[in-house]
């Protein structure tokens, strides 16, 4: 190891300039115009994004989409990167994605300002380091706000079976969250209001199956006529089913839900006949309209109204039979389905051959 210092002047004292042991005669140091300067190598990361990010304008713009998390890997892509971004570090960090929630009062002040939720046992504020939009109704929420996710073992009870002509058509006309498809296997991320009542839900679709092999005139029982006409299971994406038809259906509404249900029941219908509107005047039964009397001389009234209803979905005979389960052709991936938890499509084993690959891979399509 050979030490090299460069003196001022020679009256300048130094106690390193020649230390004990080391004998630095053989040592030649060229003047500075001497040594031969290395070639600059080319910056690759200087481009137009990385300009842009340069730019307080742009970059704050950019910031309001996204969370911390995010910010702090963009910033680890590269030092040109993060050069351009550690300028306005503290302007950007205030900037970032907000919690839907963040904005109520609470009792933690003015700092987070907003209301508590129960999180774990315990009431914590919003987090900022990980903000992203519920997978089901797009709602800005935070980590602490989300719904905590249902267990592994319930993932196969998710998926709502959908009828031939929903399956036949491509995934662009089919969704408008196509390339976004279902990631529930992987990842949860739900607001409260919409991961309450998953595992309900999902009781009683498989409980509609499970009435219908039970009854079905197939395996000889009471001659219900399941699956037969409009008895059969609908299209789980209802009135957005490709092949949705309108249908006549009956309702039970009170005396308080009459007026909401009337309205409803109009504009569903245009050709119907219109009850009278007027200030004192009774509605009249009909054919709309029928009033029928219960258990204890209780009058109940029932509506009749048209709504769109989706297509009957096939049911395989080997699930009728009891050979294989219900909708284990979509849990195992082999047809395309729709999940009951995100609303999304689940992309079955044509689709990912069709778009090369999983749904992971193909959000940024």
């Amino acid at each position: 190891m050979v030490v090299v210092l460069e003196l001022d002047g020679d009256d300048a004292f130094d106690p390193y300039a020649r230390p004990k042991g080391l004998d630095h005669s053989a040592v030649t140091i060229r003047p500075k115009e001497a040594q031969t300067q290395p070639s600059q190598r080319p910056n690759p990361n200087i481009n137009n994004f990385s300009k842009s990010l340069g730019c307080y304008p742009i970059v704050t713009q950019l910031t309001q989409y996204i969370d911390l998390n995010t910010l702090h890997a963009l910033s680890r892509t590269c030092r040109q990167f993060r050069a351009n971004l550690l300028q306005y570090r503290t302007r950007l960090v205030q900037q970032t994605l907000h919690c839907g929630n963040e904005s109520t009062p609470g009792p933690f002040g003015d700092h987070y300002s907003r209301r508590s939720v129960l999180v774990s046992g315990r009431v914590s504020p919003c987090a900022r380091d990980m903000v992203s939009d519920c997978r089901r109704c797009g709602r800005i929420i935070c980590r602490n706000c989300a719904h905590k996710p249902p267990s592994a073992s319930l993932l196969r009870q998710r998926h709502r079976r959908l009828c031939s002509k929903c399956l036949a058509t491509p995934l662009p006309q089919l969704s408008r969250h196509w390339q976004d498809p279902c990631t529930c296997d992987s990842s949860v991320y739900l607001c409260a209001p919409c991961g309450t009542g998953l595992n309900v839900a999902d009781t009683n679709y498989l409980r509609i199956w499970t009435w219908r092999t039970r009854y079905s005139t197939y395996l000889g029982g009471l001659g219900t006529g399941v699956g037969e006409g409009n008895e059969g299971v609908k299209c789980w994406r209802g009135e957005k089913c490709v092949a949705a038809q309108e249908v006549e259906v009956e309702i039970d509404c009170s005396e308080e839900g009459r007026t909401s249900d009337r309205e409803s029941s109009e504009s569903s219908d245009s050709e119907r006949q219109h009850w009278p509107e007027g200030e004192g005047k009774e509605e009249r039964a009909g054919y709309w309209q029928q009033e029928i009397e219960g258990i204890g001389g209780v009058v109940k009234k029932k509506i009749r109204k048209r709504v769109k209803m989706g297509k009957t979905v096939k049911e395989w005979e080997d699930e009728r039979d009891g050979k294989d389960e219900v909708l284990g052709r979509e849990a195992r991936g082999e047809g395309r389905s729709w999940c009951g938890w995100c609303g999304r499509v689940v992309w079955g084993e044509k689709d990912q051959k069709a778009f090369g690959g999983v749904p992971e891979l193909q959000r940024g399509l």
